[in-house]
């Protein structure tokens, strides 16, 4: 509609009145990790905020270390009936009176309206570190499922569905009936979006690309995230011969739309393998997919990472894989004393504002949002290139926890800082590493603050990332007892810890 025919009706605001609005909002104390209005087009209900203003206002300034009271303080927040994540916008809404065009585009039923807005408005926000208006999960996902009637964009809608209620199920999974009714939602939809997909997928054209391979993506995350399943991988060879398909076409350099959806697959594949006991060298995802999408200098920031610590990451990973098939390149030793220095923090330019001075989160709340989500960006960032670095000295080196500790406490304390300062949903790869090195008692006390709070999201695999650290804690304080040595000197393969467990984390 023109601009005249969109606002008829409403009354025009005075100079004097707008800027009594904007002084009142500005009196208003707004959850920092709202990046974008609390209204998009895919948002059909009221939203109330729910969040705990101890949380909110916490004195604590972070020091070297943080006290045990500091960290028992965090946890006992966490540990309240509702979702304990202020620095997320929780909706639990009334329906409001919905237009015919956008019920025909949800479904007739209300149901399916009330948790395909839980979608975008709790799911939507955890799914990124630092949510904004460019979060594709917000945009791009439900825009590509409504987009029109056809297989694939019903299968992605089925699978968005299933996803949602998937959560829903999982954060009333106290209230039984509640838990098996989505449950039950979920499991429906789930079975409806692969039988939508299987119809497309034998004769995909590149105009169902961004719908199918979206598709894909949101089935494996409802297999590895809200279902806590190891089948999540199974998906992932169907993206990679469905990725094969466009060799020639490309899609995912033609659109923006193609490439956030494309370059959620390649980042996806990249973490999940650092995670996989199984060596498989190189797939159609890394050799097509990732060096397709990661030219763009943005890459990675759905999962608040840098394209350059990615590509570290995936080489790493890569070497690691042809050490244990027993060839050694000739140039390892050269490329991980170069990778190493581009990690170190001293070779990183600053964010403005000192990360390591204790009063950093006053400083950072009293900034304007704008430079608080600076700040919150940079620090992920920071947070991520950290854990990289713990990771090559991990996979390749072989270096026990002592050599890396100054490192998993950046880690770590960033982490806290991520949390207190309202940031958003961390990616659980970077705490992961961090977490598996960790020997010291403080540090270990800030893994259990993180896993307490991250473990309120409705995401049974940060659950079972707990199950898996806390094997790897008591594996290492064992084996140090039979070897007469302290717990930091003992080198163990996580991978080998989750495999025993039974156990396929996917660590986005």
């Amino acid at each position: 509609m023109n601009f005249e025919q969109t606002w008829r009706g409403w009354p025009a605001f005075s100079d004097d009145h707008i800027q009594r609005l904007i002084d009142e909002m500005d009196s208003i104390d707004l959850p920092i990790a709202d990046h974008s209005p609390p209204l998009n087009p895919f948002t059909v209900f009221h939203s109330t905020q729910l969040t705990d203003p101890s949380i909110l206002d916490h004195p604590t300034a972070y020091k070297s270390e943080l006290d045990s009271q500091d960290v028992a303080s965090l946890i006992d927040l966490s540990q309240s009936e509702t979702p304990p994540t202020p620095y997320i916008e929780v909706s639990y809404s009334l329906l409001r009176p919905l237009t015919p065009t956008i019920y025909d585009w949800l479904s007739s039923s209300r149901d399916e309206a009330t948790i395909f807005h839980h979608y975008v408005t709790w799911i939507a926000p955890i799914m990124i570190p630092v949510d904004s208006t460019n979060n594709p999960w917000k945009s791009v996902y439900p825009s590509t499922a409504l987009q029109d009637s056809s297989p694939a964009s019903r299968a992605l809608y089925h699978a968005i569905i299933a996803q949602s209620a998937f959560n829903l199920a999982n954060l009333y999974k106290d209230n039984r009936h509640i838990y098996h009714q989505k449950e039950s939602v979920a499991l429906e939809h789930y079975g409806s979006s692969l039988r939508e997909l299987s119809q497309t997928l034998n004769s995909t054209k590149e105009a169902e690309y961004n719908a199918c391979a979206a598709t894909l993506y949101t089935l494996m995350i409802s297999e590895g995230q809200a279902r806590d399943s190891v089948a999540w991988r199974s998906h992932f060879n169907g993206a990679g011969s469905f990725v094969t398909q466009f060799v020639r076409q490309k899609p995912w350099a033609q659109s923006t739309h193609s490439w956030v959806i494309s370059q959620s697959i390649a980042l996806s594949f990249e973490i999940s393998q650092t995670g996989n006991a199984k060596p498989h060298n190189r797939s159609p995802i890394t050799e097509i997919l990732f060096e397709g999408v990661a030219s763009r200098q943005n890459f990675g920031y759905t999962i608040g990472a840098s394209c350059n610590v990615l590509r570290i990451i995936s080489s790493t990973r890569l070497f690691m894989e042809r050490i244990a098939h027993g060839d050694v390149p000739d140039n390892l030793c050269l490329t991980v004393q170069s990778y190493i220095a581009e990690l170190l923090p001293e070779n990183h330019a600053q964010c403005g504002i000192d990360l390591d001075i204790p009063e950093r989160e006053s400083i950072v709340k009293s900034l304007p949002r704008t430079e608080q989500f600076k700040f919150l960006d940079c620090l992920h960032l920071r947070l991520f290139r950290t854990a990289a670095l713990i990771y090559i000295y991990q996979a390749i080196l072989k270096v026990p926890p002592r050599g890396v500790s100054k490192y998993v406490r950046s880690v770590l304390l960033d982490a806290m800082t991520f949390m207190y300062v309202r940031g958003g949903a961390i990616s659980m790869w970077p705490v992961f590493i961090a977490a598996t090195e960790a020997t010291d008692e403080a540090d270990q006390k800030m893994v259990e603050c993180w896993l307490a709070v991250s473990s309120q999201l409705g995401i049974p695999n940060r659950l079972v990332a707990g199950t898996v650290i806390r094997q790897i804690w008591h594996d290492r304080a064992q084996e140090a007892i039979v070897r007469g040595v302290e717990p930091d000197q003992v080198v163990l393969d996580w991978k080998a810890v989750q495999q025993r467990l039974g156990v396929d984390l996917l660590l986005l």
